[in-house]
């Protein structure tokens, strides 16, 4: 190298140089590495060199008609549940190749899945233990009316999601509401959503 491109080099080092938006930077990385981060928020962009997408043939877009008929067939047979036809649609997907099992599982977020979980299991001892009549009562005869007791929800949600989960503070807060909006013989639609 002469003089001026080995100075060009010392410049380009990443441990002396600054990034500056729009900067690209390549890194080596092991196998899987895009797969895994591509659709997390850390990367603005995770892309591999060197691998050419596969052209797309109509065989693609069945898993979207497999989704409109999950669609199309919950809402004309009553007696079939979203949970069923989501799980049949997902098996075809899988059986059909255009979902690998093994990388589905990978997916799911176990730990929320366990969270939402164990809150459905304090929602209700929060019921059956007579907590959520009991906050519902102190609510009625405070006289806050349906407007005050709705804010009273409403507030009492925003400091449990802050101290707590979004999924944590609806398990917790969602039995009192009902609870409220029994006591005060109003709908309880305003208060759950």
């Amino acid at each position: 190298l002469s003089s001026e491109e080995e100075e060009k080099a010392e410049e380009m080092e990443v441990g002396r140089s600054k990034l500056f938006s729009g900067d690209v930077v390549l890194a080596l990385a092991p196998e899987g590495f895009a797969e895994k981060w591509a659709e997390k928020e850390d990367f603005l962009m995770v892309s591999t060199i060197g691998n050419v997408p596969k052209p797309i043939v109509y065989y693609d877009y069945v898993p979207v008609a497999i989704f409109a008929a999950m669609i199309a067939w919950v809402a004309a047979d009553p007696e079939i549940s979203m949970v069923q036809a989501a799980m049949a649609a997902a098996a075809l997907n899988v059986f059909g190749g255009w979902v690998d099992a093994k990388l589905a599982v990978s997916y799911v977020p176990w730990d929320l899945m366990l969270l939402i979980g164990s809150m459905l299991g304090v929602s209700r001892a929060i019921t059956n233990s007579g907590v959520a009549d009991f906050i519902a009562d102190g609510v009625k005869n405070a006289g806050f009316g349906a407007h005050g007791a709705l804010f009273f929800v409403y507030a009492v949600t925003n400091i449990m999601t802050e101290l707590t989960t979004n999924n944590a503070a609806a398990g917790l807060i969602f039995p009192i509401a009902i609870g409220v909006a029994d006591k005060l013989e109003v709908s309880y639609m305003p208060y759950v959503f």
